[in-house]
């Protein structure tokens, strides 16, 4: 029973994942052309005008989570736009599968934009005459995919529970609230502002303890926000 009960939900999920990136692909190839093409070719357009490593490397991680970000963004929008909701209670039933396989296609695509920033990185340091070490391409594309799943664990809860452009909204008023609290203290308290370096610090001189700890934090954040979507999915009519 346990088996045919895994097996049928594991067929749900991959019904999900599948309907996910059929809607991601319904804009056209030059769209996922462009999608794809933008890191690479802005990282090494900044390599080429004299960019330090640095900012190249901050620049390809920014410009992957943003665009991965928008992604998700762009699939509850679809379904708004196109009145494709409707799909949502035939593929799959269960409302659970479909947060599960929404979560899974985003991470499978997280990974590809870590791999994109690791590609763009070294592609840049090729035309910089800095060639990038394999540790540091696989720590940076680490970091974009810590980095790009807490932040989609993060907005979920919040497509759920708007429509696409109420929930940026909400979402851009969060940062800018989080963002502005953090300059201010750091103005205000200049123990916070030394503390805040020192931490910045530790990350760069522990990297593999704090992407263990990074991960450890995205475990926890996407079960917490997995709870929150069905919570909020659960009570919406379809």
């Amino acid at each position: 029973m346990n088996t045919t009960a895994n097996a049928d939900a594991m067929t749900a999920i991959l019904r999900q994942i599948s309907l996910d990136w059929n809607r991601t692909i319904s804009y056209g190839r030059s769209y996922i052309v462009i999608f794809f093409a933008y890191v690479p070719g802005f990282t090494c357009l900044m390599a080429a005008t004299g960019s330090t490593l640095d900012s190249v490397a901050g620049a390809a991680i920014g410009g992957a989570a943003s665009g991965f970000l928008m992604l998700n963004i762009s699939l509850f929008s679809y379904e708004q736009m196109n009145n494709h909701h409707w799909m949502n209670g035939i593929v799959p039933i269960n409302r659970n599968h479909q947060i599960l396989g929404r979560f899974a296609f985003l991470i499978a695509c997280d990974l590809v934009a870590g791999l994109e920033v690791a590609v763009s990185i070294a592609c840049a340091g090729i035309i910089m005459h800095e060639p990038v070490k394999v540790t540091d391409a696989i720590g940076f594309a680490a970091m974009t995919v810590l980095t790009l799943v807490l932040l989609n664990a993060i907005v979920q809860p919040f497509l759920y529970r708007f429509s696409p452009y109420r929930a940026m909204a909400a979402i851009i008023l969060s940062i800018g609230v989080i963002m502005g609290t953090v300059i201010g203290l750091c103005k205000a308290l200049p123990e916070f502002e030394k503390t805040v370096e020192q931490l910045a610090e530790a990350i760069s001189r522990h990297q593999a303890i704090a992407l263990a700890a990074f991960l450890i934090i995205d475990v926890l954040a996407l079960a917490f926000s997995s709870k929150i979507s069905l919570h909020i999915y659960g009570s919406k009519d379809i």
